[in-house]
């Protein structure tokens, strides 16, 4: 019985002691972050949370800290010693803002393993930033603006870089000098245009090489980067490969070189039957493909139907010119007609009125038989001067003449 509750009691105790542990930790981990457990690591993630710097309150003893997608621009010496990140293996900044990081930014982290840089704003690098990380294995700097300055680090550790979409143009000889066992190397999608095979000289445990993506210039420069490569069992992907640089412009180039040499009628080799047997199916293929391509072009009712629509749509334009002009030369007769109606209504009532008042005054003159003076009763006589002078005018006497011949 006695050893029943002594096991009883030994029992809550251990899980006493280990629902604390748990509650410490959760206790430990900020506001800002989530602490869990990822690859058998302690981790703290703080993403997307719109920090300005990386004091975000998680605990000391984390070994994975993801602080991508927030806002840092910048890394100042030994601030993530001094915080207590020293047992860091695993550091993700990706996604910020992060365009300056001092000489001494990550001393102290001698654990350091893993250290993700991509998506920021840098444009330089010091190259003893990492020297002193003796465990660094894998370093992202994607996605950075680096240009023409391109970081000339060294890492005595470091087997994995990846600095691809950096807008790199132009890759010094001596880029890779100080990083003497570096494993696989990614410069895809860069703007490169050559790339020297003496800048991987100094790489003699290289694998992997990651060219894709820039616009080489297939010259000698490149070829003989492709046979340094291949002697070297590096692992790339195909550049300058006539399958799949070969553009139509280029065919056009090609075929008539080709054709040129038909005509020779010495044959000062052996196997140049065989080669000219071998140029004229390669390009009989050619024609053939053209010809199939110009048959599947001309059989497709898409193209046909784009067409016609294109013709509808001339048409319609035409048309639409067309009867805007009918449209308007209709109105402006219209216009035209109604402004002479107008101006002949206006003549007419002008003169019709201007006669009235001559008329009224003829028939006046004809119809009366006394004086003006009686016609118009508020108008005096006219003067005689005027009656001597214009006796037309005032024919008829007066009746007062009239009155004094009879006496």
């Amino acid at each position: 019985m006695i050893n029943g509750t002594v096991i009883y009691f030994a029992i809550s105790l251990v899980s006493m002691l280990f629902f604390s542990g748990i509650a410490a930790s959760t206790q430990q981990c900020s506001a800002f972050c989530v602490c869990d457990t990822w690859y058998d690591l302690e981790r703290a993630s703080c993403v997307g949370r719109h920090l300005y710097n990386i004091h975000t309150g998680a605990p000391n003893n984390v070994q994975a800290l993801d602080l991508s997608d927030n806002v840092i621009s910048l890394l100042t010496s030994f601030e993530l010693a001094n915080i207590g990140f020293t047992r860091l293996k695993y550091l993700n900044l990706s996604k910020n803002a992060i365009s300056e990081i001092e000489l001494n930014a990550f001393d102290g982290l001698a654990d350091l393993m893993v250290l993700d840089l991509s998506r920021n704003r840098l444009d330089d690098i010091s190259a003893e930033v990492l020297e002193k990380n003796k465990n660094l294995r894998i370093l992202r700097l994607s996605k950075n603006n680096f240009k023409s300055h391109i970081p000339k680090l060294r890492s005595s550790s470091l087997t994995e870089l990846s600095l691809d979409s950096c807008q790199i143009s132009h890759l010094p000889l001596d880029t890779f000098n100080g990083l003497k066992h570096l494993r696989r190397l990614d410069l895809a999608n860069n703007l490169m245009i050559q790339m020297n095979a003496i800048a991987l000289q100094t790489l003699h445990f290289l694998k992997k090489l990651s060219l894709e993506g820039n616009p080489w210039s297939c010259d000698k420069v490149m070829l003989d980067l492709k046979m340094y490569l291949r002697n070297k069992d590096i692992e790339f992907d195909e550049i300058c490969s006539k399958k799949g640089n070969v553009r139509k412009f280029e065919k056009m180039v090609v075929l008539p070189t080709m054709t040129r040499n038909y005509h020779h009628s010495k044959i000062a080799n052996p196997e140049e039957p065989k080669e000219r047997s071998n140029r004229i199916e390669m390009e009989s293929n050619i024609l053939n493909n053209k010809t199939l391509s110009t048959c599947q072009e001309t059989a497709n009712p898409t193209l046909v139907t784009d067409s016609v629509a294109y013709w509808f749509l001339f048409l319609g334009f035409i048309l639409g010119i067309f009867s805007r002009q009918v449209i308007s030369y209709i109105w402006l007769l219209g216009m035209c007609l109604y402004n002479r109606r107008c101006s002949l209504e206006r003549f007419n009532n002008g003169f019709s009125i201007s006669r009235e008042p001559s008329l009224l005054s003829l028939d006046g003159r004809m119809e009366s038989d006394g004086s003006l003076s009686e016609f118009y009763p508020n108008t005096p006589p006219p003067a005689y001067r005027d009656v001597m002078l214009q006796p037309s005018l005032y024919r008829y006497p007066s009746r007062i003449s009239n009155l004094n011949r009879d006496r």
